[in-house]
């Protein structure tokens, strides 16, 4: 059984604003023998805001995605408004592995500064931000780097650089950008570069022993643990393109294609090379409709294809929303995919119907229901292995 909570609450007068976020689960196992029960707590903060010294306070665990910090941490983050177009941020914590669980790993931490600039001509943001990383008492990751924010009603752009000056490269080049035409028809794009994972020292670990950096550097020097990390992150490298425009009053269509690639990386410490994807494709297309017939309602059709190093993937995706009335909403979804291997001459095909219920027992409580079954059958040569499966979930949700 799993149970969430989302909590978020606030309070303010004419100067001071307060607020508190706390989100988290609990999945109760019932098997026995099974993995067990187990918590998690994906936000806990509190955070207060005085007008009047333009003074910003955030403490305990939270998610940032700028000013160089990559994702959910625990720590502290403080902003001050130096002027209507200048802001100053500090931030510093312990970076987040996973969120199940209570204990922290106080042998990592970070700390870092960055600006706001703007907004500029009415459509320019920018942030330049430098940061540093220490795990077990080593520099695990040093960066600056900087963020342009472009907003105009009909286009927007986005660029983020992010540069380890500790080992000279380049750990991210982001640009995404979109175009709405005067007869709603959008354009977008999307290039992205980036380490994956992102290089840090800490990557040195990966295929080691060793369960941490300390212990590896028992046996290896410093500039050999860092040339692990390096040969341990492969270099990933991807361009979108996709379009979306409306039809009607009801229906409107978006299809994107994605090629991407992900290095290959160098064998040493005992690990051995791992061979790149080469360019892989992915194609996709969707017809949505909503409010076909009843004011509510929604239906996609979703095809999908990919190229990839092993296989050709065929996706073939029918979601639908219904509401019966204002409480009670029915969702049937069929899903098939199938699978063509290009390493043998197998391949495998699945069908996947499913009808979700949602109801409003009270205008806080809502009920949900999910029924499902899959049917996988995977052939190789002259073998066939069929695979049936059933699935029941049974949820509520309240919100306060």
């Amino acid at each position: 059984m799993d149970s969430n909570l989302d909590l978020d609450g606030s309070i303010r007068d004419d100067r001071y604003e307060a607020g508190v976020r706390i989100s988290g689960g609990y999945l109760r196992d019932f098997e026995d023998p099974g993995p067990g029960s187990d918590g998690r707590v994906t936000t806990a903060y509190v955070d207060a805001f005085d007008s009047e010294t333009e003074l910003f306070g955030r403490i305990g665990r939270q998610t940032r995605s700028s000013g160089g910090v990559l994702g959910r941490f625990d720590g502290g983050l403080a902003s001050y408004q130096i002027s209507p177009k200048i802001k100053a941020n500090a931030v510093a914590g312990l970076p987040v592995e996973t969120t199940t669980g209570l204990t922290i790993d106080v042998d990592k931490y970070f700390y870092g500064v960055s600006m706001d600039f703007g907004t500029f001509a009415e459509a320019w943001d920018t942030n330049l931000f430098a940061i540093n990383q220490i795990a077990d008492g080593i520099t695990d990751r040093r960066a600056v780097g900087g963020e342009v924010r472009y907003f105009q009603p009909n286009r927007t752009a986005f660029g983020l650089v992010d540069y380890d000056i500790d080992y000279n490269e380049l750990n991210i080049a982001l640009l995404t950008g979109n175009y709405i035409f005067p007869d709603q028809t959008t354009l977008n794009l999307s290039l992205d570069y980036r380490r994956s994972p992102i290089l840090t020292t800490t990557n040195a670990i990966q295929g080691q022993t060793a369960g941490s950096l300390t212990a590896l550097l028992e046996t290896l020097s410093e500039d050999e643990v860092r040339q692990l990390a390096e040969d341990r992150s492969a270099t990933s490298k991807s361009v979108t393109v996709g379009a979306s425009r409306p039809l009607n009053s009801l229906f409107q269509i978006s299809a994107d294609a994605t090629a991407s690639s992900l290095s290959g990386t160098d064998a040493s410490g005992g690990v051995e090379a791992s061979e790149g994807t080469g360019v892989e494709l992915f194609y996709s297309m969707q017809l949505i409709g909503s409010g076909v017939f009843k004011e509510g309602d929604l239906a996609v059709l979703g095809l999908r294809y990919a190229d990839t190093q092993n296989s050709d993937r065929y996706t073939v995706d029918i979601n639908t929303r219904y509401p019966v009335s204002r409480d009670f909403r029915v969702n049937p979804r069929l899903r098939t995919d199938y699978r063509e291997n290009k390493n043998d001459n197998g391949n495998q095909i699945s069908v996947k119907p499913s009808v979700r219920f949602d109801y409003y027992w009270t205008r806080t409580l809502l009920l949900e229901l999910d029924l499902g079954a899959e049917w996988t059958n995977d052939r190789i040569d002259e073998e066939s292995d069929d695979r049936t499966g059933f699935f029941v979930n049974v949820g509520y949700r309240v919100d306060f």
